[in-house]
């Protein structure tokens, strides 16, 4: 049996084994909760820092998930204009939690933009960062539990969330042009 599928079937298993495990996989997949919680940490970190320098950093890092994010969906969107998965639900017998996603398995869209969360925020403040990869990851397994993604969709997805946020942060000197000019526009609104 492929790899992929054998993971997949030993990690949805679990489903409907245990009342409190499903509820959790579904909060925890559901479109909204975790998205909402990352992006209301982010909007925290936008307003934090003990000065200017540290606030600076916190705000550059939120902006570069934002780039990150503007970037995987179009990769995403790129790739899936080409290539079409099938849900797991749609080829295998699943115990399924979730709704059922119409639109390609792979690579996970949700799960990049997770990862696009954590690969921002990672070079720039990492106590922040730690608590992002715990919730993309709890989210990213929820997926593969839920019967809505393989193993490998999770995977590709957060590969495209990570890299699609690092080459902006690695090309700064370019991307520090479109990002210093939003943050001072944001200080001269009070909003930064």
């Amino acid at each position: 049996m492929n790899p992929d599928i054998a993971l997949f079937h030993f990690l949805n298993d679990f489903a409907d084994t245990s009342p409190p495990l499903d509820w959790l996989a579904r909060a925890l997949v559901n479109d909204y909760a975790v998205s909402t919680l990352l992006a209301l940490i982010i909007g925290g970190l936008w307003f934090s820092g003990q000065n200017a320098e540290e606030r600076w950093r916190n705000q550059r890092a939120v902006l570069f998930v934002l780039l990150g994010i503007a970037l995987a969906n179009v990769v995403i969107k790129l790739f899936q204009m080409n290539y079409f998965r099938p849900r797991p639900f749609a080829t295998e017998t699943v115990k399924l939690l979730f709704y059922r996603p119409s639109v390609s398995s792979f690579p996970s869209e949700p799960v990049a933009t997770m990862f696009c969360f954590v690969a921002g925020v990672w070079s720039f403040n990492r106590p922040v960062a730690r608590w992002l990869l715990f919730f993309s990851t709890a989210f990213a397994f929820a997926r593969v539990i839920a019967g809505v993604h393989y193993p490998s969709d999770i995977v590709g997805g957060a590969i495209i969330g990570i890299v699609t946020t690092w080459l902006p942060m690695h090309w700064a000197r370019y991307t520090d042009r479109l990002i210093h000019p939003i943050i001072r526009f944001g200080q001269r609104l009070n909003l930064a």
